[in-house]
């Protein structure tokens, strides 16, 4: 009489898959903590050619944001006076591309629209933006 208490094998054909969650489960951890997660910084902008003239112009125009407050070479303005003063300045019609940069440099908490709206002041006025980044030293 045959014992009715033993297992039964699989057919010649049965791949055990048990395993198989394990193993996805397994391989979806070692890519997420393999993976490197970085902050992309920045966007991307047309930036004026590199050379040097012989005339020098007066002074670059130059812009900064500091907490939200608009500085136009060292004169506190709001957004309507920036677009004003730019207007006046007639940066078309000047000749030379390098009498045509305005530098921006965004210091402290600087929300997006305010810089968006100084970079479309600037843009709309014609002038060539250069931004200034400070340089945060070496990585550690």
């Amino acid at each position: 009489m045959p014992a009715k208490n033993r297992k039964q094998r699989p057919s010649a054909g049965y791949i055990p898959v048990d395993s198989f969650s394990d193993l996805a489960f397994l391989l979806i951890i070692f890519f997420i903590l393999v993976t490197s997660l970085q902050k992309q910084s920045g966007f991307v902008t047309d930036i004026p050619s590199g050379q040097k003239s012989e005339a020098q112009p007066e002074k670059t125009t130059s812009i900064t944001i500091r907490d939200d407050r608009i500085s136009l070479n060292d004169q506190f303005l709001d957004v309507f006076q920036l677009r004003a003063k730019l207007q006046e300045m007639n940066l078309p019609a000047r000749k030379a591309q390098e009498e045509k940069i305005v530098l921006l440099e965004a210091v402290g908490g600087v929300h997006y629209q305010t810089y968006f709206e100084v970079m479309a002041a600037i843009s709309s006025a014609g002038g060539v933006i250069a931004i200034v980044k400070e340089d945060q030293g070496p990585k550690k």
